[in-house]
């Protein structure tokens, strides 16, 4: 990481705990709102401290993780947005492809570019941007979950039942999070998970564009998630299920806020 970084999380973990409750998150949905939540957090030990700040005071915007699940709260009434959380392609295609696959700019990484564009517009009204803001942090993690670049024939794995742990559950509820295991506070699996970062994949990851970041995930749902075996989820399938997951979640984080130190940095 920079080397400003871990003295950036220290403060950051000291100042939100005054805000965030510790809530244990054992067995919580990585894309629910415990995990856009800690995408949050590892995006805010990212931020440099002058983005950090005009989203304070000009968004009215302390952290990053209290807006984090907002646009999942606005889709229950505006039903027209669920699509916007994810890319389903059709089944055989190895890559995205926005004509083909997002046509009308309504699935995520179309609005991912839409709200890129408003936000980094200064003649939009100030509402319009902040709302730009929160969809970001909420479709930046939701691109990077495998599954949200899933098949359109399965609905991203979402017809595909398993039996899990005694219950029968949805391919993509597992990769939602129901694969993931973790113990103790949002605040110390981020920093657990963004301690593992190294300068050098910082700065990789952020050499990477929105396709890039779908194909990633497109093939991760290729190679690994559709990947069950016929007898059903081995030991190693959820393990290495687990294994990306944590990676998704943190390369999200990483390049959340990349995104928003390139948008904001002059406000």
């Amino acid at each position: 990481m920079v080397s400003n970084q871990k003295s950036i999380f220290i403060w950051f973990q000291i100042g939100l705990v005054l805000i965030l409750p510790l809530v244990n998150v054992q067995g919580s949905a990585a894309w629910g709102p415990q995990g856009h939540r800690i995408i949050a957090l590892i995006a805010e030990a990212h931020l440099q401290p002058e983005v950090k700040k005009n989203i304070r005071e000009k968004f009215n915007i302390n952290n990053l993780a209290d807006v984090a699940i907002w646009a999942d709260e606005i889709r229950k009434k505006q039903k027209e947005e669920n699509p916007w959380h994810y890319t389903n392609i059709e089944e055989g295609q190895w890559t995205y492809n926005a004509e083909r696959d997002c046509p009308l700019g309504a699935c995520v990484t179309g609005k991912i570019h839409e709200f890129s564009g408003v936000l980094g517009d200064r003649s939009v009204s100030l509402k319009q941007r902040k709302d730009a803001l929160k969809y970001l942090v909420h479709f930046v993690g939701d691109v990077h979950q495998p599954l949200h670049l899933g098949n359109r024939k399965d609905r991203g794995g979402g017809t595909l039942y398993f039996p899990y742990m005694g219950k029968k559950v949805s391919l993509h509820f597992l990769w939602d999070g129901g694969l993931i295991e973790w113990k103790g506070s949002l605040l110390q699996y981020a920093s657990r998970l963004n301690k593992r970062v190294s300068e050098d994949e910082v700065a990789m990851w952020n050499l990477s564009t929105i396709s890039d970041w779908a194909n990633e995930s497109r093939s991760l749902a290729l190679k690994v998630a559709y990947n069950v075996d016929k007898e059903g989820l081995s030991k190693a399938y959820i393990e290495r299920g687990r294994e990306i997951i944590n990676l998704r979640l943190t390369q999200a984080g990483v390049r959340l806020a990349y995104l928003l130190n390139k948008l904001l940095t002059i406000m």
